[in-house]
């Protein structure tokens, strides 16, 4: 299996819905309900994709119990928030594939409702959405999990998404070693924070040393893909982020 979007005739194992019933609380029903609107990631099976989802009224992310600071993970990447820190759920190992070695790294934005928060749980909660919203679709029977393996908040917080192990999915028939990286945000409406920018920049760094990825293989998914991601004013930043050099050397 690969984690492109399906079609009907895709060859990938059927995925179960997420549960329902009267019980489910309303913050969870309002995510489930915003969450067909979250997200530019791809899903599974080498097949075609829709294009991006571009909601001409995004979704306004709905506040929840804060969520306490989460451990901090080191194991080769500095200042990495664990994924306990925000996800609801765990991966759905069946649903996924195992990763290759990243020889590729994949930069994109969330796609939906401009988004200006910097605390902990205001992002926690963005996060779950968009993790949400992707087990939402195709039936929701198909994904296994947030597509993209690493989430850049604008305070210039990084945290955990899928894990490294699997294969993401984030850009159509281009999953296959390939570390995704979102940065919270809709970039065709809103600018990239300085920290935010800042944090990436030493991300996809460290992800080049640990990965040894060469800096003609760091990519944003527009030029991969046709779409939007991750937007005029983030692709705008990441291209002087290249000129000045600070992606690191070739």
């Amino acid at each position: 299996m690969s984690d492109d979007l399906p079609t009907p005739n895709a060859d990938s194992k059927p995925e179960r819905s997420c549960p329902k019933g009267s019980g489910v609380p309303r913050r969870s029903m309002l995510l489930l309900g915003l969450g067909a609107l979250a997200g530019c990631a791809t899903s599974k099976a080498r097949t075609n994709l829709p294009s991006a989802l571009w909601p001409s009224a995004g979704p306004t992310v709905v506040a929840g119990t804060p969520v306490p600071p989460g451990p901090l993970v080191t194991a080769g990447l500095s200042n990495t928030m664990a994924r306990s820190s925000w996800a609801k759920g765990v991966p759905i190992p069946a649903r996924m594939n195992p990763m290759d070695p990243p020889r590729k790294i994949t930069i994109h934005h969330d796609g939906m409702s401009p988004f200006a928060g910097t605390s902990r749980s205001s992002v926690a909660d963005r996060i779950e959405l968009i993790r949400v919203s992707h087990l939402k679709r195709d039936g929701g029977n198909r994904w296994g999990d947030i597509g993209y393996h690493f989430v850049v908040d604008r305070s210039g917080r990084v945290w955990q998404a899928r894990p490294v192990s699997y294969q993401g999915a984030h850009v159509k028939h281009q999953n296959q070693a390939n570390v995704g990286v979102l940065c919270l945000g809709n970039f065709e409406q809103q600018t990239p924070s300085r920290n935010q920018v800042r944090r990436l920049e030493s991300l996809v760094v460290e992800l080049r040393e640990r990965y040894q990825v060469p800096l003609s293989r760091v990519h944003t998914h527009r030029e991969l893909d046709s779409t939007k991601c991750p937007g005029r004013n983030l692709q705008n930043a990441i291209q002087l982020s290249r000129s000045a050099g600070r992606f690191g050397s070739a």
